[in-house]
């Protein structure tokens, strides 16, 4: 039985053409995307809005939608993103009114929550706040930007917070976003990674299918 999900990201499709994208991924089997929101403050790079996580959701609204926020402040614009099913921010962002009220605000919305660690970061940063959390995304790269080698000191933050989740609460779905490659996915898989975010891996290839139901049999 398949234990792990691909999540491609749309930042790292043809945005030209982002609605036949979509569609081809459907047909694929994907039913969950992630969705790259940049402010160019926390990270100094911009990337989608919400305008066109709404637009999505029109069109697509039985896929999953994960909106990784890349951004300080949130607090002050995350309703523009309600229309996501996980709203995921950084712990080492600037929340002007404070990560839990920003947590709740999160859920407020009817959102599930996701909180990312950087490379610097480790499962102590977030144990104050797994109990009230969803998700949990491990950089395995420096946000921001796509095209980077996956970090080898990643391993180790995986294993640590795979094993907290399931010593605390086993339903939070650990993620893993960037650097993803042929040469580390299957190692990704055994380490009981919940989702595999993808990004050239999949939209370098013409056929998706092909790659997903490759990436599948490496279980």
């Amino acid at each position: 039985m398949k234990t792990f999900k691909i999540t491609p990201s749309l930042y790292m499709c043809d945005t030209t053409k982002i609605f036949d994208e979509i569609k081809k991924l459907k047909e694929a089997g994907i039913d969950h995307l992630h969705f790259d929101v940049m402010d160019g403050q926390f990270v100094n790079n911009y990337a989608f809005g919400p305008k066109i996580l709404d637009d999505i959701k029109k069109h697509f609204s039985e896929i999953e939608i994960d909106s990784h926020i890349m951004a300080n402040n949130l607090n002050d614009k995350v309703e523009l993103f309600k229309n996501s099913d996980y709203i995921t921010f950084h712990i080492n962002s600037l929340q002007n009114e404070g990560i839990e009220n920003l947590i709740k605000n999160i859920k407020s919305l009817g959102c599930k929550v996701g909180i990312a660690l950087d490379l610097e970061n480790n499962v102590n940063d977030i144990k104050k706040y797994i109990k009230d959390i969803d998700l949990i995304t491990i950089m395995s790269i420096k946000s921001g930007f796509s095209g980077q080698i996956f970090n080898e000191s990643t391993w180790f933050v995986i294993d640590e917070v795979v094993q907290y989740k399931n010593l605390i609460k086993p339903e939070i779905k650990v993620q893993i976003d960037g650097g993803v490659r042929w040469n580390n996915i299957k190692k990704l898989i055994d380490s009981k990674i919940d989702w595999i975010v993808v990004g050239s891996l999949l939209f370098g290839e013409e056929n998706y299918n092909e790659v997903i139901k490759k990436i599948e049999n490496l279980k």
